[in-house]
């Protein structure tokens, strides 16, 4: 078989490039530390990593909205803490207000100070977190949950979304919970009314009506469930009002059939609940009292202050009343606390556990990774020398075969 001089170099280049080649992956072994550098390397081993690899993104995207989730549920612990503190303080103030001695100006007195700690719970509960969203408004982060009315009590203005986040693949966590659900769904401990102006009041400036209070609760009782309605007219002797039942338009106020002349800011008590209107109404304008079981915190404290400043020294059984109903729905008011806080510590809980649990499988998927990828140092530098050994014979052999000439030989 004869050789050509072409043929005989191109398999002496061919054989350097080929040894030249694996030098050159064993040394991006090396510098890499990776075992398998291409999906050729190792098909199997490949598919294997790339979905360890996958996972472990997946898992430190979980991890990270772990720390998120907590960090918000931390301050919303926080600022539920800060809001129970506030109720014991006003629980405090409502037992020293229970004093026989004290007359309508030291109560009247009490209620100023308990005013201040209205404004601060308020302040609280429109908190927001670190992005700037408000932390009890639901999904309407960028609304302000509790609004002062033009009647001096707060409007509830978020809903009662809560957002979930995904911590592991089957399992999420609520990051929030409502202003509705936290401080305005409480129970009352007697039934109860909330009072709100009519969607097609004309007046300007509007007219307002107070939260009110209930002075005599049997005498409310009695009425629940019905709901009332004020409304106002005009009459030869002026503005006037009737008071009359929601559902079958009975009139309610004292029992008379005729309407009462309006004054701004006199007291209207009707089956055992108490109100006033300042403003100037209109014809047509109209109030509405809202039979409920359930009591808003802000309501509360709201109804208290005006107890306080209405109920006169002549009505000790009706101040007795709302002080008692008043300290029972700041204790509900406080227990309803302590379940949201129970139920944001076991959230937490379950984070922490998550969180374990992320770094156990992150520790044995390292393992793992280490065992398909990474490089035995020993056997990688002593195929290298073994390389590189070849390679220099290759190139000596090249230059001895080349060397090889019939021209030589006569020489």
């Amino acid at each position: 078989m004869r050789i050509s001089t072409l043929q005989s170099i191109n398999q002496g280049i061919n054989s350097m490039r080929d040894v030249s080649e694996q030098s050159l992956k064993t040394q991006n072994q090396i510098s890499s530390n990776k075992r398998v550098l291409t999906p050729s390397d190792d098909p199997v081993a490949s598919t294997r990593i790339l979905q360890l690899n996958q996972d472990q993104a997946i898992r430190d995207q979980y991890k990270d909205n772990v720390g998120r989730v907590d960090g918000r549920l931390n301050l919303e612990e926080a600022q539920l803490t800060s809001v129970g503190e506030v109720i014991d303080k006003i629980r405090e103030l409502t037992l020293t207000a229970n004093n026989g001695a004290y007359t309508l100006a030291d109560r009247k007195s009490i209620a100023d100070e308990i005013e201040q700690r209205v404004a601060e719970l308020a302040s609280l509960m429109n908190s927001k977190d670190a992005g700037g969203e408000y932390i009890f408004s639901g999904f309407k982060g960028e609304t302000q949950p509790f609004v002062k009315n033009e009647g001096g009590g707060y409007d509830y203005m978020g809903d009662e979304g809560r957002r979930y986040v995904s911590i592991a693949s089957s399992s999420t966590i609520a990051t929030n919970d409502s202003g509705k659900s936290v401080f305005v769904d409480v129970d009352s401990v007697h039934n109860t009314f909330y009072t709100g102006a009519g969607i097609n009041n004309t007046s300007s400036p509007p007219a307002t009506i107070s939260q009110g209070v209930v002075v005599d609760q049997e005498a409310y009782d009695a009425f629940y469930p019905d709901d009332m309605v004020v409304s106002f007219y005009n009459s030869a002797r002026g503005m006037e009002y009737q008071v009359t039942s929601k559902a079958d338009g009975r009139v309610l106020a004292d029992g008379a059939a005729e309407a009462h002349p309006y004054g701004s800011g006199a007291g209207i008590s009707v089956n055992g609940a108490s109100f006033f209107i300042s403003g100037t109404p209109t014809t047509n304008d109209s109030f509405v009292v809202e039979s409920s079981k359930k009591q808003g915190l802000l309501t509360t404290v709201g109804k208290l202050v005006e107890g306080l400043r209405t109920i006169g020294d002549d009505n000790p059984e009706a101040l007795q009343t709302m002080l008692e109903t008043s300290i029972g729905n700041l204790d509900n008011a406080q227990t309803r606390l302590l379940q949201v806080r129970a139920d944001i510590g076991a959230r937490m809980n379950t984070l922490d556990s998550t969180r374990g649990l992320h770094e156990q499988v992150d520790v044995t998927s390292a393992a793992i990774l280490s065992d398909l990828q990474d490089l035995d140092y020993a056997e990688a530098v002593s195929r290298l020398k073994f390389e590189t050994f070849v390679l220099e014979a290759a190139q000596q052999s090249y230059v001895k075969v080349q060397g090889l000439s019939l021209f030589n030989f006569l020489r």
